[in-house]
């Protein structure tokens, strides 16, 4: 994990990453960019990623007159990663169906707060209203306003609500301390196979 960058106060960017697929939620999420942009917010969008539905977004993207508001940016390695993650105000992961999604760690080490869904083991990192929003999956309303609550919360909150779960996610999801864990389990088995 890096350690948290300084959030821009005038960003209003978006970044999502992940597969470009029916279940992450992005046509959800390229619905609610449109109502912002229509509603005369600023909001860009910059998705990271690939996948078979990446045609249907680019013509929608056409459709709805969004080129000057959303990226593509296809695959990127860990540090072009960081950088998207950097520049956004926020992540957001509006999925149907995930695990425990690592982009998201991610985000809260580098001090984004994060917009995301109550699916998967998604609650075990974003508790809404203390370290970002947990909207229902396929909520459209609930998405544009957890958006706009991000872009009228100043940024210095945002970073705070982001350091707020800095700890669980190291303390939980560390490598070193997964690692540990793991090594622990290992040895246990190997000592008890041995007594038996």
């Amino acid at each position: 994990f890096e350690e948290d960058s300084t959030l821009d106060d005038e960003s209003r960017t978006i970044v999502s990453i992940g597969r470009i697929c029916a279940e992450k939620g992005y046509l959800l999420l390229l619905d609610a960019v449109r109502q912002l942009v229509q509603e005369g917010m600023e909001a860009n969008l910059t998705l990271v990623g690939d996948g078979e539905l990446r045609p249907m977004l680019e013509s929608l993207i056409e459709e709805y007159a969004l080129a000057e508001h959303v990226r593509i940016t296809g695959w990127r390695d860990d540090a072009a990663i960081r950088n998207e993650i950097r520049r956004a105000r926020v992540m957001v992961q509006p999925s149907f169906a995930e695990g425990l999604p690592v982009v998201i760690m991610e985000a809260f080490a580098m001090g984004r707060p994060v917009i995301s869904t109550h699916v998967g083991g998604i609650p075990e990192l974003v508790r809404h209203g203390e370290n970002g929003w947990l909207i229902p999956a396929g909520d459209i309303d609930a998405l544009v306003s957890a958006l706009k609550d991000a872009f009228d919360t100043p940024a210095p909150k945002l970073a705070a609500m982001a350091r707020a779960v800095q700890a669980l996610v190291r303390s939980r999801h560390h490598v070193r301390t997964e690692t540990a864990i793991l090594e622990e389990l290992l040895v246990s088995a190997v000592t008890n196979k041995d007594k038996n």
